[in-house]
């Protein structure tokens, strides 16, 4: 069984918000999380609020990795809630308390058929509304586990669209009271009805383009018909449309459709068209061009006259639908073709990658060094190449590929660096990790870089250095903190955390204990304010914090050998937080004389 996740106050602390953390942590110290099971990889809580019914928490992990957190109230989901914050809490501090439960895979496979059909009837005797769900699962698997054969190459039994079309619905209309109920800024409506579409993906995989197509056309029906109900909450219908679109155009291009069933299908999407107020370019083109059109032929035949022609230009107006017609060649393992249209239409990823995955490595080589042109190209290609055991010119395009533009930088580099390292060369390894570096500064880098150069270190690390002070993202305060520290930069530190008191609040006390002997001053102005805060919001779970600040306080009055002052300054808290006896008790307990 896979082992608990590993959690730690900080990360908790960096997923949610100052204030979603304390009220976490006020719930699980009052015991608001009732009950926390576990069934295989997902953990299940119940955590009591003002609410008249508990909030429920999800945690879903892998090996000790978080795979998702999710909680039933409505807020902000970008952020840990506090209901999530105390659920972990209880996972990482009291893992005793959590109780065993089978999974379902366990809780079935003591069921026969009968009690199974019996478990189902009762809950949806209980839930009339999932018979729809059931009714969609079993169409679809039943197409794709079984798909039906037809005498004569006849066309199959058309798949029945009603399930897919009420489960669109459904999908609407439970959004809709979604946004009415709830304050959230989730789209479940996009999310879900793009899973919907994807499964249909299933149909075509296995030769039922027709049927697909029509269960595609049905999905849409329903959004067309309904869509204003969720429209009005500002839920954009561009991605939906698109993945409708896309789908449609891979079943019309893998399917034979005679010119009856063309014109039919033109028709019914145009009339789609007009109901949603939209558009499907590319399915209204596959319907156009099919395979025959004469320029594509030519593309697939390898006998244009201009092979190797721009992205987005002739033969076919509509670039997507070449990354369509590709997929499809893949699938029917029409390799030469695949190879001769991503020629001609200028993609140079599938080209290279293609003929990567076919072993012509010599030929892989030629095209990257005349044709390559962008880090994701040799990326692609690179991962192919390696994954054939062909490491050397795996490398040989990962260095390419660094001197080409792109959005890449630092996945190429990091991974071009690995396989350095794995094959020993390190001249290769020093300049991809300097090149990771300055794209996406990481401690692991810098001391990597720092080992590699050895006696040449002095030449690379102003460099760096300088990169680092210039990157503004927020989340690289620990890697500054890291490399600041190591090199002794103790007022680079400082500036690197200032403002972060009460957030980063482990990397603080870090830089104050390195700080003390420097700048005690920092220390003590730092530290003060955040102790009095806490006191002041007479907050008593969180006066180990301000024990914690006030002892970076003393720590640097007595840096000053100035013991006088502490004193005096810790006779005045006592004086104004007179009636808060814990702090009190915990100031003498602590050794704070």
């Amino acid at each position: 069984m896979s082992k608990t996740p590993d959690l730690t106050d900080r990360l908790i602390r960096q997923k949610s918000a100052p204030a979603l953390f304390s009220k976490g942590q006020s719930d699980y110290e009052a015991g608001n999380v009732t009950s926390v099971t576990r069934r295989g990889n997902l953990l299940n809580a119940e955590v009591m609020d003002n609410a008249d019914q508990p909030y429920r928490v999800r945690v879903g992990f892998e090996q000790g990795c978080l795979t998702s957190v999710t909680c039933s109230c409505a807020d902000d989901k970008s952020e840990w809630c506090e209901h999530i914050v105390a659920t972990l809490l209880v996972v990482m501090r009291q893992p005793e308390t959590i109780q065993e439960r089978p999974t379902l895979e366990q809780l079935l496979a003591q069921l026969n058929r009968a009690q199974i059909q019996g478990l189902v009837q009762e809950l949806v005797k209980q839930r009339p509304e999932i018979i729809d769900e059931i009714d969609y699962y079993i169409t679809l698997n039943n197409e794709i586990i079984s798909p039906i054969q037809s005498p004569n190459n006849q066309r199959p039994s058309p798949i029945n669209p009603a399930p897919f079309r009420q489960q669109a619905r459904d999908i609407l209309y439970e959004g809709m009271r979604y946004f009415e109920s709830l304050d959230g800024e989730d789209d479940p409506v996009t999310e879900e009805l793009l899973d919907l579409i994807d499964n249909i993906q299933g149909l075509i995989e296995i030769g039922e383009s027709y049927n697909a197509l029509i269960v595609l056309e049905a999905i849409a029906s329903a959004c067309a018909a309904d869509w204003d109900r969720v429209e009005q909450y500002g839920i954009e219908s561009d991605e939906i449309v698109t993945a409708v679109d896309e789908a449609i155009a891979e079943a019309i291009l893998s399917e034979s459709l005679s010119s009856r069933e063309v014109e039919q299908w033109r028709s019914r999407l145009k009339i789609l068209q007009e109901e949603w107020s939209t558009e499907f370019p590319l399915s209204l083109e596959s319907l156009s061009e099919g395979w025959d059109e004469p320029h594509l032929v030519q593309a697939l035949q390898g006998t244009l006259s201009e092979p190797g022609i721009a992205e987005n230009s002739s033969p076919n107006a509509f670039p997507d639908l070449v990354l369509i017609r590709l997929k499809i060649l893949d699938r029917q393992e029409r390799y030469q073709e695949y190879l001769n249209l991503a020629k001609a239409q200028g993609k140079i990823k599938q080209y290279l990658t293609m003929l990567g995955s076919l072993g012509r490595t010599t030929e892989a080589m030629e095209a990257a060094r005349t044709q390559m042109k962008t880090m994701e190209e040799a990326l692609s290609l690179g991962q192919t190449l390696r994954s054939n055991g062909e490491v050397s010119p795996a490398l040989e395009v990962g260095v390419m590929g660094l001197k080409l533009r792109g959005d890449s930088q630092y996945k190429l580099a990091s991974w071009t660096a690995d396989l350095a390292e794995e094959l020993g060369n390190t001249e290769v390894e020093l300049e991809a990790r300097k090149s990771a570096f300055y794209d996406n500064p990481t401690s692991r880098d810098y001391f990597k870089i720092k080992e590699l150069a050895g006696e040449n270190w002095f030449k690379y690390q102003p460099n760096l250095l300088n990169s680092l002070r210039e990157h503004k993202i927020w989340n690289k305060t620990e890697v500054k903190v890291d490399i600041f520290l190591s090199e002794g930069l103790i007022d680079e530190a400082i500036a690197a955390v200032e403002g972060f008191g009460s957030y980063e609040i482990e990397l603080v006390h870090r830089v104050m204990d390195a700080a003390i002997k420097h700048r005690p001053d920092w220390v003590i102005e730092t530290a003060q304010p955040l102790a009095e805060s806490i006191l002041d919001r007479k907050k008593s779970e969180f006066y180990n914090q301000a024990i914690d600040w006030l002892k970076k306080v003393r720590a640097a009055y007595i840096q000053k050998e100035q013991w006088t002052r502490w004193k005096t300054y810790r006779q005045e808290l006592l004086q104004i937080h007179a009636r808060k006896h814990k702090f009190r008790g915990m100031l003498e307990d602590r050794g704070l004389d």
